[in-house]
């Protein structure tokens, strides 16, 4: 059983002795019922109401009763039956069981009401043992049902008078309040019709002298009903309404400007039975801020014509003095209060704090304040105003007066983010465009691997002399194909501003040497002079990216003899020391066809030559000397031109670039020089292009290797686990695994095994430098990108076994161009 403060918890509803009293011939009717249903049998209907006993078979209650029994039934869920209590463990100790009574048959079943509480019990009990009987038993329950019907009953005619008491009680105060309000209240039906009234509302309505109970606001006011029809519709809806500023008519036909509150008022159902009408007569503030208004509109006009808005807050005055263009700014007029209150509140969340920290700036320095932010705005209307404001105090520190003004810029920094976009988009387009070159050049150098790779492996093989002149014209078309591929891919780098330069040291003299060195086969087939002279000061050791300088001197140099038909192309190359850097200036002189002075304007312009027929005749894309010159730009230096039409030009580069760390130190190896050695070396091939496997089989055919082909990455990693390579050449996009996650796996299994690493080169078509980079970090050695120049990847093949740079030096391997 529940202990007795719980039970007082669930039982307490407010119920009396005098409330059950009431229902005691009820009570009596179901005892009596029971009797004759049960036989000889005592019934009673007990109440366990408040922690209080209530039985209704005793006319005077007993102070400290108990009734066990009723408790147990109450508790129960479906009826408490007891046949023989002598034989209950619970009960055959109990006075009424040994006692004179002598009871032995117990039955009560629990009265509860609508909501589940049980609040008492109706129970019978005898001297003779009685079976259970399941129709007496459901009986007693149906009674008990009766009795907690009548029980709801009372309850529900209790709160009823209590409502109707409070809302009679209600309706009296509310009379009462609206009558003595110093306030001008109305105080209305559902018709409209005025039921109270305070003296101010009469006296404001000049309706002293009128009779008001029972006329209706229409009869007062001729046309308010269609006036404020809306008003009247929504108090009587049940929501409150407000009028800000209206203007009424009097009984003496004077004019007033009112504020007015409509609230709706409810009877005891809680259904609205009238509305509550409370005005604020402002009519002299009105007609004041008439007069002030008409004495700013001649500042408002010329501060309109600027989009300004100028203010003035007087703390002494509290007063806050407006001029022009505030509509433009806020959604309401802004008052001292608001200032007073929340001096940022006008401003956005989003820039408080930057405005807060240049006021405190400005209290602290004394230097104006001035600031550009949005204003707070409900409709979410972004305006943007340029603030300055200067904040005044008296001599013992107190504030006097803060004064500002602001101009609308919304329109100029629409502007400004109109143009930020176009940039975002013409740079996101840019993005889009380099990626799509990217590809496109990652799709275009595998065939032409194909292409190169055969007819370098076809030229070795014997031929007749057609034959190899056919064959040297497929080299050449894919050797200029994959120069055009490497322009358009250096132009898109430039463009979406991904170019990265290394930072490395190398031989400056030694670079210009072998560069120019390139250059002189192809003059000499062309019967051209060409000269070379390096200054010994260029002979130094310095920083910077040694392939971009020798791609801006090739483009040079590979133009020069382009153009030039008979006479000298030449390279001189002057250099002079300035504390720790080398300022090099570099000219390539030829005495081609040249150029005139507009076509020197926009010859360092994308695809653009001399003029069309020289696009025709020398062919190219127009893209080298655009590219040379922002190589240059990006390196610090400057390219410039200088030409006569018919009589050459010259092609001058100034450069500036520091001296390296340790200058005797050697240059790294711009060639490597293999060291064949007699073993036939292992090599692993991780492609999964058919072709490309081909070509790379056909070009090491002239190599003693013993060559394992995969087609996946997955494939690479279990082969390098299961036999020892003495070079992998893995590409990067492949199914199942791409190279860069076979890399890492093979020097994961090396690092966890400790063995020596083998080499590795990625052998890609991905050619951007991010790409070699991306192997580099995998732990690739080196960076060998598609088409395959047949020597290049000999060179490598050869290399391992000869004596190379220790595996675990962190430097970063050049890259090797095909």
């Amino acid at each position: 059983m529940e202990q007795p403060a719980d039970r007082e918890e669930r039982t307490a509803l407010g119920l009396d002795a005098t409330e059950f009293a009431a229902a005691r011939p009820v009570f009596a009717r179901a005892v009596r019922i029971a009797k004759a249903m049960l036989g000889d049998v005592g019934a009673d209907v007990v109440m366990l109401v408040d922690g209080k006993v209530w039985r209704a078979s005793l006319e005077q209650q007993i102070d400290d009763d108990r009734a066990p029994g009723a408790e147990w039934v109450r508790d129960s869920q479906s009826g408490v039956w007891i046949a023989d209590a002598s034989t209950e463990p619970r009960w055959r100790d109990h006075p009424s069981v040994v006692g004179p009574l002598q009871l032995r048959f117990f039955a009560g079943a629990s009265i509860r009401l609508a909501d589940g509480t049980a609040i008492g019990s109706l129970q019978a009990s005898g001297p003779k043992p009685r079976a259970f009987d399941p129709d007496a038993a459901k009986a007693l329950a149906d009674l008990a049902d009766f009795v907690a019907d009548e029980c709801g009953q009372i309850l529900i005619k209790r709160d009823l008078a209590l409502a109707e008491g409070e809302a009679r009680s209600a309706r009296e105060t509310m009379a009462a309040f609206v009558e003595a309000s110093p306030a001008a209240i109305v105080m209305t039906d559902r018709d409209l019709r005025v039921l109270h009234w305070s003296p101010t509302w009469r006296s404001d309505l000049k309706v002293e002298h009128v009779e008001l109970c029972g006329q209706t606001i229409e009869d007062l006011f001729p046309g308010s009903n269609e006036r404020w029809r809306d008003i009247w519709a929504g108090a009587l809806a049940g929501e409150p309404q407000t009028l800000d500023q209206v203007q009424l008519t009097a009984d003496d036909g004077s004019r007033l400007w009112v504020q007015a509150k409509v609230s709706p008022w409810r009877d005891a159902s809680g259904e609205v039975a009238g509305v509550t009408i409370l005005t604020n007569n402002i009519t002299e503030v009105r007609n004041s801020l008439d007069q002030v208004s008409r004495s700013e509109k001649r500042l408002m006009l010329a501060a309109s014509l600027a989009d300004m808005h100028v203010w003035e807050m007087d703390y002494r005055t509290q007063t806050l003095f407006k001029v022009s263009a505030q509509d433009t700014f806020f959604e309401r007029p802004v008052t001292y209060e608001d200032l007073a209150a929340d001096p940022w509140f006008a401003i956005h969340p989003d820039d408080r704090e930057r405005c807060q920290a240049e006021w405190e700036r400005h209290l602290q320095t004394g230097e104006p304040y001035r600031i550009e932010h949005r204003i707070n705005r409900s409709d979410g209307q972004v305006v943007w105003a340029f603030t300055t404001s200067e904040y005044f105090e008296d001599a013992q520190g107190n504030p006097l007066r803060l004064v500002g003004a602001m101009q609308n810029i919304t329109a100029r920094r629409a502007a400004e983010a109109e143009v930020a976009a176009a940039r975002d988009a013409a740079e996101a387009a840019n993005r889009a465009k380099s990626e799509f070159l990217a590809n496109m050049s990652h799709e275009i150098r595998t065939p032409l691997n194909g292409v190169m790779g055969v007819a370098g492996a076809l030229a070795r093989t014997s031929l007749s002399l057609e034959q190899k002149e056919m064959v040297g014209l497929i080299e050449s078309s894919a050797q200029t194909l994959e120069g055009l591929l490497s322009d358009v891919l250096d132009l898109a780098r430039i463009e979406s501003g991904r170019l990265t330069l290394r930072d490395e040291p190398f031989d400056l003299a030694s670079c210009l040497r072998q560069t120019a060195g390139l250059f002189a086969p192809h003059a000499q087939a062309k019967g051209l002079c060409f000269e070379a002279r390096i200054a010994p000061e260029a002979h130094a050791q310095v920083r910077g990216d040694i392939t971009r300088l020798r791609q801006i001197v090739s483009n040079l140099l590979s133009n020069a003899i382009k153009f030039t038909a008979s006479g000298t192309v030449g390279l001189s190359v002057d250099a002079e020391r300035s504390g720790e850097r080398v300022g090099l200036s570099l000219s390539v002189r030829d005495t081609g066809i040249g150029f005139d002075q507009a076509t020197g304007v926009r010859l360092f312009q994308r695809f653009e030559q001399a003029d069309g027929s020289i696009t025709r005749r020398y062919g190219g894309t127009g893209l080298g000397l655009a590219i040379s010159r922002s190589l240059a730009e990006a390196m610090g230096g400057v390219l410039e031109a200088a030409s006569t039409p018919g009589e050459g030009a010259v092609f001058t580069l100034r450069l500036a670039l520091p001296l390296a760390a340790h200058e005797t130190e050697a240059a790294p190896s711009e060639t490597v020089t293999p060291m064949p050695t007699a073993a036939r070396r292992r090599v692993l091939l991780a492609e999964d292009h058919p072709t490309n496997r081909r070509v790379v089989q056909l070009i090491l055919d002239v190599v003693e290797v013993d060559l394992t082909c995969v087609e996946d990455g997955a494939a690479a990693v279990e082969a390098a686990a299961a036999q020892d390579f003495d070079l992998i050449l893995m590409d990067m996009q492949m199914p199942v695994m791409d190279g860069l996650t076979a890399v890492r796996a093979i020097r994961e299994r090396e690092a966890r095994l400790g063995v020596s690493p083998v080499r590795i080169i990625s052998l890609t078509a991905n050619a951007m430098p991010e790409h070699a980079e991306a192997s580099r970090l995998a732990g690739a050695n080196d960076h060998l990108t598609k088409p395959i120049a047949a020597d290049k990847l000999i060179a490598a093949v050869l290399a391992v076994g000869a004596d190379e740079p220790d595996e675990g030096d962190d430097a970063e391997p050049e890259a090797l161009s095909a």
